[in-house]
């Protein structure tokens, strides 16, 4: 099989608002001690990735936790920051816990509606991912793409591409949860279909592993919310 790109998906690491269960959405939170060293870590396990294109998403989690990642390696590579890498719009949602936000009837005609959220990721996906690796000289080994973004938008793009027919997993690979700095890779084929041959791996974490947050709390108010959609 012939491959026009590896896509490494990184989720960026852990912010106090992760840990105390405050929605973020778009705000612009920065990673804590613990999300830092996560994003060293993450950092260290693909220090080894001839990395030749970088995106991330411009907020500040995202953007630190991409940084980690690329110094590790001594060729330049431009980090790309983009606003349509940003996690969903939770809307009146964002800055408030799980028990104290507003109910979805009340703060659910301010949130980034769920079809938009998924054309947002998947338009994002055939312009940079499809149309731009393929505009690039063609060469013997694959591209190698680092994309640091957030939880929910790594969920949505991924069922999205599924659900369209543009991915599918390869065997054994599962769609679940992912992580702070979890990897997901999609390998990209010359006929322009996606292959996740890796969901979510946390294995790089290592002892600080049980100190997952077990819950994605952005991640799952995407999903609840487009229940109230």
């Amino acid at each position: 099989m012939s491959l026009l790109a590896r896509v490494y998906i990184v989720r960026h690491g852990e912010t106090n608002e992760n840990r105390n269960g405050i929605i973020q959405g778009q705000l612009d939170t920065s990673l804590n001690g613990l999300g830092l060293e996560q994003a060293r870590l993450v950092g260290e396990a693909l220090r080894s990735v001839p990395f030749d294109i970088a995106f991330c998403s411009d907020l500040s989690r995202a953007v630190k936790t991409a940084e980690a990642i690329l110094t590790h390696h001594p060729t330049v590579v431009t980090l790309h920051k983009q606003q349509e890498l940003r996690e969903r719009h939770m809307g009146e949602m964002q800055g408030k816990t799980t028990e104290t936000k507003l109910q979805a009837g009340a703060g659910g005609r301010t949130i980034e509606s769920g079809p938009f959220f998924a054309a947002r990721a998947e338009s994002w996906w055939m312009k940079y991912i499809l149309d731009g690796t393929t505009s690039l000289p063609q060469r013997d080994n694959p591209y190698h793409i680092l994309v640091t973004t957030h939880g929910g938008f790594i969920g949505t793009l991924v069922r999205s591409l599924i659900g369209n027919g543009k991915a599918g997993c390869a065997e054994g690979v599962a769609i679940r949860r992912c992580f702070n700095t979890s990897v997901t890779i999609i390998e990209v084929t010359r006929g322009r279909k996606g292959i996740i041959t890796q969901w979510g791996d946390i294995s790089h974490l290592k002892g600080l592993a049980e100190e997952k947050v077990e819950n994605n709390v952005d991640e799952a108010e995407v999903d609840s919310a487009d229940t109230a959609h």
